[in-house]
């Protein structure tokens, strides 16, 4: 089944170096990190004038799309969450 997004925002962590937001499946919470190397990764014309989150922000239906496909593939850490790392990014340039 695939997630949906939740209605809570985004949040940055940076003791973790990820930006953290909450997507559904049916009934069920499930955190999505995605890595602040991801983050860097994008094509941003000045990424030091920006944060993580706006960043974020910019490709959230992008990043939805990744962890609804990596959900959908079993890709799931033990503690539950789906993570997203640069190594993911050619999903959201393949669209």
């Amino acid at each position: 089944m695939p997630l949906i997004g939740a209605t809570t925002p985004a949040v940055q962590d940076s003791t973790l170096s990820i930006v953290r937001f909450a997507m559904r499946d049916g009934g069920k919470h499930v955190d999505v990190w995605v890595s602040h190397a991801a983050l860097d990764d994008l094509d941003y014309a000045s990424p030091d004038e920006c944060s993580y989150v706006h960043r974020f922000k910019e490709y959230r239906q992008h990043f939805e799309s990744i962890a609804s496909e990596k959900y959908d593939k079993g890709y799931v850490e033990v503690d539950g969450t789906v993570r997203i790392k640069a190594a993911d990014l050619p999903l959201i340039y393949s669209d």
